[in-house]
């Protein structure tokens, strides 16, 4: 007797191909987005130092730089986090590289217009 799949099974076969996202690709989508996070992690915290007082001293980790040393600290320290996490997130879902392009887009936009001077300075305190 011949073995013939059903339409199901070709169902199946079809979406598992169509959905497989190579390992690598997992990996590079997950720096990628990792790196919008931290530069949407140093928009904030532009916009926090400007807004707060007490926030610019806390991120004055070197006197000859002052905040700035903080900020980029604070954001480089949330890219590590986050690509750590979402490497080991990515190891159980499927993300395609599209789909990863457009949120670290959407993750460095957010992150430059927070650290464009009228923004930022309109949360000047």
């Amino acid at each position: 007797m011949a073995t013939q799949t059903t339409k199901f099974q070709q169902a199946v076969q079809s979406s598992v191909e169509t959905t497989s996202i190579s390992v690598a690709d997992r990996a590079v989508g997950a720096a990628m987005i990792a790196s919008g996070v931290g530069s949407l992690v140093l928009g904030i915290a532009i916009v926090a130092a400007e807004a707060n007082a007490g926030i610019k001293s806390f991120l004055a980790w070197n006197s000859g730089v002052g905040p700035l040393s903080g900020k980029t600290g604070v954001s480089v320290i949330a890219f590590i986090i986050s690509w750590v996490a979402l490497h080991f997130f990515f190891q159980r879902k499927a993300v395609s590289l599209t789909t990863s392009f457009i949120i670290t887009v959407v993750l460095v936009v957010l992150g430059l217009l927070l650290s464009y001077p009228p923004v930022f300075q309109a949360f000047a305190g």
